[in-house]
């Protein structure tokens, strides 16, 4: 997939099963409460909360992003999950005025979303067992990422061809969409 993308982009991947992700402790908790509220951190929450700056500033910083997300239960990995959960906070990737929510990040995402099965919308609805789908796209509206194009790698354990076929098959069209996209800076 990354070699789909143009000559000029400058990649930074991020495998969420090789990075130390922090826990939502009590202390970050706090933090994004005390933040809210204006209110003076204590040393341990300040220790903890810097860690969560630095994550949602990485991700901010990208003009697009490319997210390979495997079906787990129906859903989203739990470690994307714990991703989302760290780099979500009010103030940091969304706020709230007069108008409503606005999301504060930028930019186009591209979903490569790799399934065992064909959950493809059905009669222009979405798959009832297709949780992933609405949930990526929701979040991304909610933190302001609004162009979002999605690449079906589906059917991968349909046999023992089956994998290579899906990848060849949800891969068609890919360069144009990552060229379309105007991709300069991917997180993936």
């Amino acid at each position: 997939m990354l070699n789909a993308l143009p000559q000029d982009c400058e990649v930074e991947q991020i495998d969420l099963f090789d990075i130390p992700l922090p826990e939502v402790t009590l202390e970050i908790t706090a933090a994004k409460m005390k933040q809210f509220l204006a209110i003076p951190l204590e040393d341990e929450e300040a220790r903890q909360w810097k860690e969560v700056i630095r994550l949602v500033e990485q991700f901010l910083s990208a003009d697009a992003y490319v997210f390979g997300v495997p079906m787990w239960n129906f859903h989203i990995p739990y470690k994307l999950k714990h991703y989302i959960d760290v780099i979500n906070h009010p103030g940091l990737t969304f706020t709230r005025d007069a108008n409503g929510p606005r999301g504060l990040a930028s930019g186009s995402a591209l979903l490569i979303y790799a399934r065992d099965g064909n959950y493809s919308p059905k009669e222009g609805q979405p798959d009832p067992l297709d949780f992933k789908s609405t949930y990526m796209k929701a979040w991304l509206g909610s933190v302001g990422i609004t162009e979002v194009t999605e690449v079906l790698v589906q059917n991968t354990l349909a046999g023992p061809d089956a994998g290579s076929k899906a990848v060849a098959g949800g891969g068609n069209g890919t360069q144009g969409i990552c060229q379309r996209s105007g991709f300069r800076s991917v997180d993936v």
